[in-house]
């Protein structure tokens, strides 16, 4: 790029970069693709994925970037106090009944034959989605991942054990969070970004986003619950609500919008974040259940992401523009490994593009990530979120890219990601500073990055040092600001206007995509302090 040497700001076309981060501001059983199966890819879309629509509320007329520079000082890890282990502390009253064991849940058997006819290949109808849900019977609950614990398309257990050192905290924060989303879906089976809060009851909810984004978030709100290990399966009813008719009316209207080419949403604007998100729910929905329902939508939204990718290189926000960010490619990696690991076809290639990408992205004095090449610094949009602090929230992104693709321990640019993650833990702070620290999509991306690289493992129930730094700082960040009884209708959720990347997806967004990063502990095995596989 350009005047990138330079060391004052640098101004861009929005046309020339047309500048998104709707994410950024985001199991054995979900995410990866059931995540709970395997690994979201071993999280959020997030839309704090920095998902910009097209056309905003207000048209962004520029993107500032401005040269990376290296921290001042890189603290050194080990010598640091780690935090002591953080609980968070939920009130007797707001604290699920139903969750008292984490597997809970009564599912349909999603060994048992279905002798129904599910109509034309193209076509999902109410009478289908009801017929193979009545013709099952129980199943795994949260956390067990999928049938015999296996992940579909790999031989290895994928299974991450939920113990108290994974999760146990965090139950009561996702399962309020979950109760939100599934208060406020709408009747079609979608969540409306900016429509929400007609479903709300007594004051309503604040914290639209942009109506653009609404298959984008409807993906994320599916992930959280996929995420919990909640399936179109699930029979639990909680507050007189179905999770399972919630997910199955999710995937319907995600089916429903699906075109001829595969891809999920209106092809204009910045759509790719929107389809990627919602490839990924697809396929993780896919991957927990083997409904032969959507095995071909799962499989067409992929294909759709691989013809969407530039030869030999990555992702941008529509066809083969030529440009690639790692942003969008952060999420497009993600729904290709859950397919991958769901058994759909993935060409190798497309992760072999989106290496090579990371690669030309990634600083290597520092391991900084880069959005739309190296050394681009900070992201913003003019007049919306410029007075948001940076962080390293493509670094966490390129870090998750490399241990998809490449799975190599010993890659120099991990440890040096994760020096850089370890020195700006998250802090939810909302007072009044020249640089807000709020950062959803940081947190998400930063989390699964460092529980990937050093999470618990059967040998460390605790994990590695940088983890043990993240871990409680994320904890605490998030389970602390989530809202209260007190707070109404909100009661479950997080607000979208204290975070960098909330006025993409609103409300809907910050729910979702902080219920997965809560969701980590048993969404995805950590790839390198498992034992599951062999480092190259």
């Amino acid at each position: 790029m350009e005047n990138t040497e330079r060391n004052e700001a640098v101004m861009y076309d929005e046309e020339g970069f047309d500048f998104n981060v709707w994410m950024q501001g985001a199991m054995k059983h979900t995410p990866w693709w059931a995540m709970s199966i395997v690994s979201h890819a071993l999280v959020l879309i997030i839309f704090a994925a920095i998902f910009m629509p097209e056309e905003a509320v207000k048209e962004v007329n520029a993107i500032q970037y401005t040269e990376y520079r290296p921290p001042q000082e890189i603290i050194n890890l080990d010598e640091r106090k780690l935090f002591q282990d953080i609980k968070i502390e939920v009130p007797p009253d707001e604290q699920p009944d139903e969750m008292k064991k984490p597997s809970d849940h009564v599912e349909a058997d999603k060994d048992e034959a279905f002798d129904e006819d599910f109509g034309e290949k193209d076509s999902i109808s109410s009478a289908n989605w009801d017929s193979e849900y009545k013709n099952n019977v129980i199943g795994p609950g949260p956390g067990a991942g999928g049938p015999k614990g296996k992940g579909r398309g790999g031989d290895e257990d994928l299974f991450v054990p939920l113990t108290a050192e994974r999760g146990k905290n965090q139950i009561p924060v996702v399962m309020n969070a979950l109760k939100w989303l599934a208060r406020h879906q709408s009747p079609d089976g979608s969540w409306d970004s900016d429509g929400f809060n007609n479903m709300c009851k007594g004051a309503p909810c604040a914290g639209e986003g942009y109506p653009e984004n609404d298959i984008g978030v409807t993906g994320l709100a599916l992930l959280a619950f996929l995420g919990c290990g909640f399936t179109h399966f699930s029979k639990d009813e909680f507050d007189g609500i179905s999770f399972g008719k919630v997910i199955r009316n999710g995937l319907k209207y995600l089916a429903d919008h699906q075109d001829k080419d595969g891809c999920f949403g209106p092809q204009a604007g910045k759509f790719m974040y929107n389809h990627c998100i919602a490839a990924l729910a697809m396929a993780e929905a896919y991957g927990m259940t083997e409904s032969k329902l959507i095995k071909e939508q799962a499989q067409a939204g992929l294909d759709f992401i691989s013809k969407a990718q530039n030869s030999y290189r990555a992702w941008r926000y529509q066809v083969r523009p030529g440009d690639n960010d790692t942003s969008v490619t952060g999420w497009a990696v993600m729904a290709l490994k859950s397919g991958k690991m769901a058994g759909l076809a993935i060409p190798q290639s497309s992760m072999d593009g989106a290496f090579a990408w990371i690669q030309e992205v990634t600083d290597t004095n520092y391991y900084s990530v880069g959005y739309t090449g190296k050394g681009t610094g900070k992201v913003y949009v003019k007049d919306m979120n410029e007075n948001w602090a940076g962080h390293e929230a493509l670094t966490a992104v390129g870090m998750m890219c490399r241990i998809f693709t490449n799975y190599n321990k010993k890659d120099p640019a991990l440890e040096g990601g994760a020096k850089l993650l370890g020195n700006d833990l998250p802090v939810y702070n909302t007072a009044k500073q020249t640089e807000k620290p709020v950062d959803y999509y940081y947190w998400y991306y930063g989390t699964m990055a460092l529980f990937q690289f050093d999470g618990p493992s059967a040998k460390d129930e605790k994990g590695g040092k940088y983890w043990r730094e993240w871990n409680p700082a994320m904890q605490k960040a998030i389970g602390g600001s989530q809202k209260t009884q007190a707070d109404g209708c909100e009661f479950g959720s997080w607000d979208s206007d204290v975070d960098r990347w909330g006025f993409e997806g609103g409300r809907v967004y910050a729910t979702a995509i902080n219920a997965l990063t809560m969701e980590i502990y048993y969404r995805y095995p950590n790839a390198f302090t498992g034992g599951e596989r062999t480092t190259k």
